[in-house]
């Protein structure tokens, strides 16, 4: 059987953008859908670089998850693909990529495909109804802070914490459901999620863990459970990037440690270091900062939230801070 005829058949007949690359990024094989999609520029040509098209970043990241998923031996069955967010070089169209092994279960060196889909109609950081969203961002931000803070390090009487705890927990859990509720129903509405890859903690906290390692920073992660959570996974190490050089440069720390844990409801990633917490200005700074190599110049803000994800800070009781990102576990089919 001719396989390259067979898979230039199948190729053919798709109408999402297919190109197919060497381990170098090399491409030896594209589709008329991705003919139309490029324009037919001399840079999509048999031989050429992947990343004269779009950009390499996110494409290289989402490679590495995937080796990092091969390299798992505890993992069975085929591997998965990984979706991103991804520009054309001049910026002018966004696709929802996905990209995957041609052979999963070889050796690291190997060729890869990737398939394109303009979604530049819908794909808008800056969408005013994002906007609206994040009204409800900062109150409810504050409450669940001040429940984990009443929660983890009780400072009243008995009685008075109690009754405080019962209301502010009640509120916080009706605001709660009511934003994300909106936030759902947006999500359907703009596909702000299509591009999340579903990954168990095992995979993700191991992967961060690798990531963080090559920044000095220690990471200690829970073992013995696991829970799926839906991830960006370019822009969470670029927001982790970003929250830890912010940390080292504020507070001048070089003892800075992450801690990755499972909770009810979410999963966390917890800086740690000895002295202050962040200051509520500095937080919100940090939330508007805009990514240098985010894909169309997103804010920490947008690609937390991206993923239902959020940050805060905790103040210990052993003179010691937390830097809380919080991040969904992924709904199961039938809950």
């Amino acid at each position: 059987m001719d396989y390259e005829a067979l898979l230039k058949t199948l190729l053919h007949e798709l109408k999402d953008g297919v190109i197919v690359c060497g381990p170098d990024a090399k491409i030896s094989l594209f589709n008329r859908a991705a003919e139309d999609l490029f324009g037919r520029t001399q840079a999509l040509r048999k031989g050429g670089s992947l990343y004269s098209l779009c950009f390499q970043s996110p494409v290289e990241h989402a490679l590495s998850l995937l080796q990092y998923q091969h390299e798992l031996k505890s993992l069975s069955g085929p591997l998965p693909y990984v979706q991103f967010i991804n520009a054309s070089i001049s910026r002018e169209q966004y696709f929802r990529c996905r990209v995957s092994f041609l052979h999963p279960m070889s050796a690291a060196e190997n060729s890869f495909i990737i398939i394109f889909e303009d979604i530049s109609a819908w794909y808008a950081p800056d969408n005013p109804l994002f906007i609206k969203i994040e009204e409800f961002r900062a109150p409810m931000t504050n409450l669940r802070a001040a429940v984990e803070n009443l929660t983890e390090y009780p400072e009243m009487s008995p009685v008075m914490r109690s009754a405080f705890e019962n209301v502010l927990v009640q509120e916080s859990l009706s605001l709660t459901e009511a934003f994300e509720s909106l936030a759902r129903s947006c999500n359907v509405l703009m596909h702000t999620q299509n591009h999340l890859t579903e990954l168990n903690t095992e995979v993700l906290f191991g992967y961060v863990r690798r990531h963080l390692d090559n920044k000095k920073i220690s990471v200690a992660a829970s073992a013995g459970q696991s829970a799926p959570v839906k991830v960006d996974i370019y822009g969470l190490l670029l927001v982790l990037d970003c929250l830890a050089g912010r940390i080292r440069q504020t507070h001048k720390q070089k003892e800075l440690s992450c801690e990755a844990h499972i909770g009810e409801q979410f999963i966390y990633f917890d800086f740690i270091w000895p002295g202050e917490s962040l200051a509520t200005g500095a937080l919100k700074a940090i939330l508007e900062e805009k990514l240098k190599h985010s894909v169309g110049g997103m804010t920490v803000a947008s690609i937390l939230h991206s993923m239902d994800g959020d940050i805060w800070s905790l103040q210990q009781e052993n003179s010691k801070s937390t830097l809380r990102l919080a991040l969904p576990i992924a709904m199961q089919a039938g809950n």
